[in-house]
């Protein structure tokens, strides 16, 4: 980095759409910064209007992709946080490799790991990410071609639990991504581009280069419009969701028939008297009251579920994740549904 320029209250010059209702200012927050463009400009706001923030960096170590390039990355952090006083926390991964390359889910399932690590050391409840509206609409196409779920097809959420006790929040999820270069530019910083964005081994790449464009041409819009356009919708469907959950949970808290830490009974007959789309959701929540955390639950077997509930099937056990079972007793034990992990 050439020059580090001082930081002044700029925002009121170059306003930027931030969710800034997504960070307290009396709670520590961890912001995860890679050198690239969003995550300067993600430090760069917290410097302008955050004092209560450490400065989280994680080296992948994709030295097959990357040359060196790992390095340089946690270098350049490193420098701007030592310009500005700044605490620095920094973690080196160590990625499976599958066919000699990294797979994006491990990739992401790591650095999430690394960053809770550094979370609980320095006590910070939340941690920043600076994901923009061309994340969200990317995650949102890679969502669909996968067969999304329940609300997958809305793309990721402002703010989830990575842990009981850390939240992961992204405050500019509204943000178009060139804006917020420009919003760089118009405080002379500068940033680092990631050589592996640009490599096809990774799904998502080839949606920004290859989808994107395709979408550009055949709407006449950018993406960036297309995916600030997208993210006021999401928003829309996301907040008419919550009001479905909010439905969906007191209906819950009825057919609760027992309920402990790794457990939790329903009561079938009462169940099946609710419209589908509140039984969809109710068997979505009663996971999350045993796995907070559990994310992608799969719709087939959500829907197997229901099907057998409504039906009064014979007993019938079901394995939704490795350590998640879900039962339908049967008429002989009173036509209950019971969630537990083992």
């Amino acid at each position: 980095m050439s020059k580090i320029p001082p930081i002044q209250k700029s925002d009121s010059n170059f306003p930027l759409n931030v969710d800034d209702s997504l960070i307290p200012q009396s709670e520590t927050v961890l912001a995860a910064v890679s050198s690239g463009g969003d995550s300067m400009a993600l430090l760069l706001w917290l410097l302008q209007n955050h004092q209560n923030f450490v400065v989280a960096h994680v080296h992948h170590d994709l030295h097959e992709l990357r040359s060196g390039e790992c390095d340089r990355d946690e270098a350049f952090v490193r420098a701007v946080c030592e310009k500005y006083s700044l605490r620095y926390l920094h973690r080196k991964i160590d990625l499976e490799r599958r066919n000699g390359h990294v797979n994006e889910s491990i990739a992401r399932d790591g650095r999430y790991a690394a960053l809770v690590e550094m979370a609980l050391e320095c006590g910070a409840g939340k941690v920043a990410t600076a994901h923009s509206a061309n994340d969200l609409l990317e995650t949102t196409v890679l969502s669909l071609m996968r067969g999304a779920s329940f609300g997958g097809w809305k793309g990721f959420l402002p703010s989830r639990p990575l842990t009981e006790s850390i939240a992961l929040i992204r405050p500019f999820w509204k943000i178009e991504r060139q804006e917020l270069r420009r919003f760089l530019d118009a405080n002379g910083w500068e940033w680092r581009e990631d050589e592996s964005n640009l490599s096809e081994h990774f799904r998502r790449n080839r949606v920004r280069h290859e989808v994107l464009p395709l979408l550009e041409q055949i709407s006449g819009h950018r993406a960036d419009n297309i995916a600030a356009a997208f993210a006021k919708n999401s928003s829309i469907a996301r907040e008419e969701g919550e009001y479905l959950d909010f439905s969906a949970r007191k209906a819950l808290d009825s057919l609760i028939c027992k309920r402990e830490p790794r457990l939790i009974t329903l009561d079938g007959n009462a169940f099946g008297e609710l419209h589908i789309a509140l039984q969809r959701r109710i068997l979505r929540l009663a996971v999350l009251e045993i796995a907070p955390t559990l994310r992608d639950l799969s719709f087939e077997k959500v829907e197997a579920t229901r099907l057998v509930a409504m039906n009064r099937g014979k007993r019938t056990v079901w394995n939704w994740r490795k350590d998640l079972f879900v039962e339908w007793t049967g008429g002989g034990s009173g036509n209950r549904l019971r969630f537990w992990l083992v």
